[in-house]
């Protein structure tokens, strides 16, 4: 951001308005931060971005889908992306394999990556290990 700044000829603040889609940057400051953005290649820093985020919000949900290539899983994941790319949403994914245990390898390292939501079809009968999740206050269906 600071090299964006610099040949912008901007505050680093302008360039976090304009990065962020905030508004408060009149249009001429904001095609300047773009273009410097675009000549230096800069690429937004979402993990960073989040941590200073006040809300805590990654923008991300992970679902756990029994195997992303069967047909019902595939449109499944489909229709989820679909709502939620409209709302500034990524979706991650991954297959089970209607395994217990892996099951849980998924959740656990969509948990690790602070995803704000977690879809899953469920693969086994016992669910305790989503408490944890519950109590961190993580949107589960």
């Amino acid at each position: 951001m600071r090299e964006v700044a610099a040949l912008a000829q901007v505050s680093i603040k302008t360039v976090s308005r304009v990065v962020n889609g905030e508004s408060g940057v009149s249009p001429r400051l904001a095609r300047q931060v773009t273009a410097a953005a675009e000549r230096l290649n800069y690429r937004h820093n979402l993990t960073a971005s989040s941590l200073r985020r006040s809300d805590g919000r990654s923008a991300t949900i992970g679902v756990v889908l029994e195997d992303v290539a069967n047909p019902f899983s595939s449109a499944l994941h489909r229709a989820i992306e679909d709502v939620a790319v409209t709302r500034g949403v990524l979706v991650l994914a991954g297959s089970s394999d209607e395994n217990g245990e892996r099951e849980r390898l998924l959740v656990s390292a969509f948990a690790s990556r602070r995803v704000d939501g977690l879809i899953i079809l469920p693969s086994s009968q016992d669910h305790s290990y989503l408490l944890a999740e519950r109590k961190a206050g993580t949107a589960i269906v």
